[in-house]
């Protein structure tokens, strides 16, 4: 198993991978023809090089980041935020630990990860920052695991304890550790107000969760449609399994929401049925369940779930709950294929003015993508996001 240091070290590597380039472009941009030379100016007179100047911009990640930090004011800062400037600050830092042999804890390690993957998002390097985040995820595997590992002394009591109180709920979803289902049940508004009577709220996990998730729907697909090559067509499938709103009708199906710990505030303003709380828990119990039992045993249990989705949306009637809110859900779908916004265009007008009937049309990415009819403009619009989403065979 690679160690926290070596990780960071290879992390380090994709960093650069990933900063050159735009380090590159934006001094190229301010100095032109002299950039190597400015670039050179920016360094301390005390630091000696082993190779010419140019190797070791392309190899040193340390050299990098400092001259970014020294150049920032008149390159860097018309491109990036405070927030990154931040970050490049940090990493400095980080890079110098891992050359002087300093331990790195799991956490530093995900601290550390994060930064780097937070500024290859903001220069747009996504190739590399996916395969940090990948390491990223491995990171947070590892701290949740070590994280929840109470005082041994304390385990049969508490465990026992647990495991009478969600017993309903773990015979439809079988944990070996039931502390690990209450941490995922448990919402930063819960932990605010009893923060001695939990082990940390549910946000790790569902970050977890939203990666294993992502990953089994693809691998569903891949299973289910292997002879087909249509990519754009499993990519629109794979969306409709992991939308949002998917995700809270399945934490309704598993009824998450009776045995959330919830803040009293959020609890008042309706959390248990909120969709967004029911989905972002549903994804903290998939993760939870991930460490606790592996990923074959969370294919077992979201097989069913992904299969009545997938099979809804190659029926031709229209199931209820993708009536619910039309609109939102294209552009929720838009926006996980990367795509503009939905744009509704009222094409005509007709009738008197006591009974007028509207037509629109949805265009996205400047593509007409479905039409409708109402009454009223909303409900026309409505009605075109219904018929997009047929079209586009989310429904």
């Amino acid at each position: 198993m690679m160690n926290n240091r070596d990780r960071i070290g290879r992390c380090l590597d994709l960093l650069k991978q990933g900063l050159y380039p735009y380090f590159e472009q934006r001094m190229k941009e301010a100095y032109g023809g002299q950039w190597l030379s400015q670039a050179e100016k920016a360094l301390s007179k005390d630091a000696t090089l082993k190779r010419t100047f140019e190797d070791t911009l392309k190899e040193d990640i340390s050299v990098i980041l400092n001259i970014i930090n020294k150049r920032w004011e008149k390159v860097f800062k018309p491109h990036l935020s405070s927030v990154e400037r931040a970050l490049v600050s940090e990493l400095i830092d980080i890079r110098n630990k891992w050359a002087h042999q300093v331990t790195f804890l799991t956490e530093d390690t995900y601290r550390a990860l994060d930064s780097m993957s937070r500024l290859l998002n903001a220069i747009g390097a996504t190739e590399q920052e996916t395969l940090i985040n990948q390491h990223k995820q491995e990171i947070l595997k590892r701290l949740l695991q070590e994280q929840s590992r109470p005082d041994q002394s304390q385990i049969s009591g508490e465990e026992s304890s647990v495991r009478e109180g969600l017993k309903e709920l773990m015979e439809k979803i079988p944990f070996q550790d039931a502390r690990l289902l209450k941490r995922a049940l448990t919402h930063r508004t819960y932990v605010f107000e009893n923060p001695t009577q939990t082990q940390g709220d549910n946000e790790q996990l569902e970050f977890l969760g939203d990666s294993v998730l992502n990953f089994l729907a693809g691998d569903y697909l891949y299973e289910q449609y292997s002879h087909r090559r249509d990519e754009g067509e499993l990519t629109r499938r794979r969306s409709n399994l992991v939308d949002n709103s998917q995700f809270s009708q399945f934490a309704i199906q598993l009824n998450l929401g009776e045995w959330m710990q919830l803040g009293r505030g959020e609890e008042l303003q309706g959390g248990r049925t909120k969709p967004s709380l029911l989905s972002n828990t549903f994804e903290a119990v998939i993760g939870a369940y991930y460490l606790d039992s592996g990923i074959e045993a969370v294919r077992e249990l979201i097989k069913p779930f992904f299969e009545s989705v997938d099979t809804a949306t190659v029926d031709s009637h229209i199931p209820q709950p993708n009536l619910i809110d039309p609109k939102g859900r294209l552009q929720n779908l838009a926006q996980i294929n990367n795509l503009p916004l939905p744009e509704y265009v009222l094409v005509d007008e007709t009738g008197n003015d006591h009974d007028k009937t509207f037509e629109v049309q949805v265009i996205i990415n400047g593509e007409f993508y479905g039409e409708g009819t109402g009454k009223k403009k909303k409900e026309a619009e409505k009605q075109a996001a219904i018929d997009a989403l047929r079209r586009w065979d989310f429904l």
